[in-house]
């Protein structure tokens, strides 16, 4: 601890974040932790962090050091409306020198009334994309050197890479628990479709599988869909490239269902406000059942971590598919030897 106290601020916030990543799965405690040393060992009046909700474009507070619960509270961050933001979301370090009166800020009023002036906003990233932005904020104009850039794009590095873990791990145990606490299939398809459109923030999702003949897929679940949409037309396997390709066990992503041609239904698509598509399959260890699709309103490119959340759950689904065919295979065929047994009693008694 002596030594640590001795090292520069800049090293010793970056190294109680980094302590603070490698030992807690706390998405909330992480992010409370990355703001609160950032204010306190360097000179900023405040931080925040927020993440972008995809389906919405919105920005979404995830956590706050040195600001007033009224000026968090001022309204929605539309990615439309924040020039700022929409070019940290494109990969850039964003610096305003002064909030009060530039128009790529959204709330300079509410900035002004906080007592803020100058804000440099970094991206904050996983692997292969930008998933929200970091923002530190001072009290006086304030130009942002190198230095301080190159450190709070290392924070937000690191930061983007926890979250996006931490999220998925949490994301992934409550997917597990929920699913195996249950026998039904009419409860099991529900439970995995919600869990995965909330996680994933994404417009919705549906499930079918494949019929006796193996020929067509028949929807067994859907949410956040239309009926109209779920009723567009019957999905048979040989008209569609997709599907067939995931049943073989691919997993097909469509960045955007209006280019390509591949998708089978584009109009209706197009209707429904679907842009993008994440086709999966369902596998029972080697043999397909069906497939778990997932829409977004976006055009949209799944990164790694929710491609392989995705896949985990779809494998997990699969699973819990056919434990709860078993379950109601098992059931009713004991329903059937009880009638049996109780047919049987009756006639003996009558005898």
């Amino acid at each position: 601890m002596e030594q640590q106290a001795t090292l520069p601020p800049e090293v010793r916030a970056l190294y109680s974040i980094i302590a603070e990543i490698s030992s807690s799965r706390d998405e909330q405690a992480l992010l409370d932790t990355m703001l609160k040393q950032l204010v306190t060992e360097l000179p900023y009046k405040a931080a925040t962090l927020r993440l972008l909700n995809e389906e919405e474009q919105v920005l979404e507070l995830k956590a706050a050091y040195g600001l007033s619960q009224e000026y968090l509270s001022k309204g929605a961050v539309e990615v439309a409306r924040s020039a700022m933001d929409q070019r940290a979301l494109a990969g850039e370090c964003v610096i305003i020198a002064d909030m009060r009166s530039d128009d790529q800020v959204q709330y300079s009023q509410a900035a002004s009334a906080e007592g803020l002036a100058s804000t440099l906003v970094v991206p904050l990233r996983t692997r292969d994309r930008v998933i929200g932005v970091l923002r530190v904020y001072t009290a006086e104009r304030q130009t942002f050197d190198h230095g301080e850039q190159a450190l709070l794009e290392a924070v937000a590095a690191l930061g983007g890479q926890a979250i996006m873990r931490a999220r998925l791990y949490h994301a992934f145990e409550a997917l597990a628990s929920s699913i195996n606490s249950r026998l039904e299939l009419s409860s099991v398809l529900p439970t995995l479709l919600i869990s995965m459109v909330q996680e994933l923030h994404i417009k919705g999702g549906s499930i079918r599988l494949l019929g006796p003949t193996k020929r067509r897929l028949h929807l067994a679940a859907a949410y956040g869909l239309s009926q109209d949409y779920l009723h567009k037309g019957i999905v048979e396997v040989a008209q569609s490239p997709i599907d067939q390709r995931v049943l073989a066990g691919e997993v097909v992503a469509i960045e955007d269902v209006t280019t390509g041609g591949a998708f089978q239904y584009t109009a209706a698509a197009d209707r429904e406000g679907i842009r993008a598509v994440l086709v999966l399959p369902l596998r029972v260890q080697t043999q397909p059942i069906g497939v778990l699709r997932i829409y977004s309103g976006q055009v949209r490119r799944f990164s790694e971590e929710e491609l392989a959340f995705a896949c985990t759950a779809a494998d997990l689904g699969a699973v819990a598919i056919e434990n709860a065919r078993l379950h109601e295979a098992l059931k009713a065929r004991l329903d059937s030897l009880r009638e049996d047994t109780d047919g049987w009693y009756r006639f003996l008694g009558l005898g």
